[in-house]
């Protein structure tokens, strides 16, 4: 058993994963942040979650923003 974790810790270099676009990356915590501002069990809570999901939003607008003013290569 200890031999075949060790494998599989030496193996994760063959499994590399692309990382998502920053603007899906913020996109995903700002829905996390909107959950969590509907499920808190306090009002202290779902405000602390409220301004991370204003932030986060914030944060998708700008990165949209970027993306709309980036230049557009043809290939």
């Amino acid at each position: 058993m200890v031999g075949e974790r060790q494998n599989e810790v030496m193996n994760t270099s063959l499994n590399i994963a692309k990382k998502p676009h920053p603007a899906a990356y913020a996109l995903h915590r700002q829905m996390l942040a909107v959950q969590r501002t509907m499920s808190a069990a306090t009002v202290e809570q779902s405000m602390r979650a409220s301004r991370w999901a204003n932030a986060w939003y914030r944060l998708v607008q700008r990165k949209l923003d970027e993306l709309q003013q980036a230049p557009r290569y043809l290939h």
